[in-house]
């Protein structure tokens, strides 16, 4: 089952590598906690400048935080989302995240990714789309996919990270 995941990471990193030019791609794996709820919304901190065309629920019960452990190109990292639901997927669960990363004590920088669930009540995977990102990861884009249900259960991430040389 491995294989299935190392395959598509490395036809997009050769993929982003030969269309972007200057960039430089790394795989990212993992674990996250099981999402609590997050009372005060963090994510909204960053909607005017990393979501301004994303229109949050804000309410109490649709914003959810965790911690979040696994490799970067193969060196360990730790992390700590903040994510809310969206409306802006009709007819389909949307969500934005802000993902902090780090590396021991140091802080390497932040992910800005919009999310798309499929089953949210059966068999659930979330597809990420890196949007933006800060620090090391400036200019930054790439993907992961989430399998599981993060309000249920801890879940596991894989997927891969581009940024600028």
């Amino acid at each position: 089952m491995k294989y299935v995941y190392v395959i598509p990471v490395a036809l997009f990193s050769i993929i982003t590598t030969n269309a972007f030019g200057a960039y430089s791609c790394k795989p990212i794996s993992g674990s996250i906690e099981q999402l609590a709820v997050d009372p005060v919304c963090k994510i909204l901190k960053d909607k005017a400048v990393h979501f301004p065309d994303v229109t949050f629920y804000g309410a109490l019960g649709s914003c959810f935080s965790g911690k979040l452990q696994g490799t970067l190109g193969g060196k360990p990292v730790t992390g700590i989302s903040s994510s809310g639901l969206t409306v802006n997927g009709i007819g389909k669960l949307t969500s934005a995240s802000t993902i902090r990363v780090y590396s021991g004590s140091n802080e390497l920088g932040r992910l800005f990714t919009k999310d798309l669930l499929s089953d949210p009540e059966g068999n659930t995977s979330e597809f990420v789309s890196v949007v933006d990102g800060s620090k090391q990861f400036k200019g930054g884009h790439g993907s992961l996919e989430i399998i599981g249900n993060g309000l249920y259960q801890a879940t596991s991430f894989s997927g891969v990270i581009c940024t600028e040389d």
